[in-house]
């Protein structure tokens, strides 16, 4: 699916919120979007969230490649 930057963004955060964990891959074959892509996509979340949403973090786990939302 194609989309902009700030649906991508909406989206990869959407959902973060209903508790579910993404992984690279499974967002850049969604979006069609590339790897440094992503990362920056997530950057911009994760900011956002230290920003907006203090009490949450967005978390990468190396156990299953996969990032989540927690909260602090």
């Amino acid at each position: 699916m194609k989309v902009n930057k700030t649906q991508a963004a909406l989206y990869i955060f959407h959902k973060l919120l209903r508790n579910k964990r993404i992984t690279k891959e499974e967002i850049q074959s969604e979006l069609e979007i590339s790897h440094l892509t992503f990362l920056r996509y997530i950057q911009e979340l994760r900011t956002f969230v230290d920003n907006f949403f203090l009490a949450y973090e967005i978390r990468y786990s190396r156990e299953d490649e996969a990032y989540y939302l927690i909260v602090k």
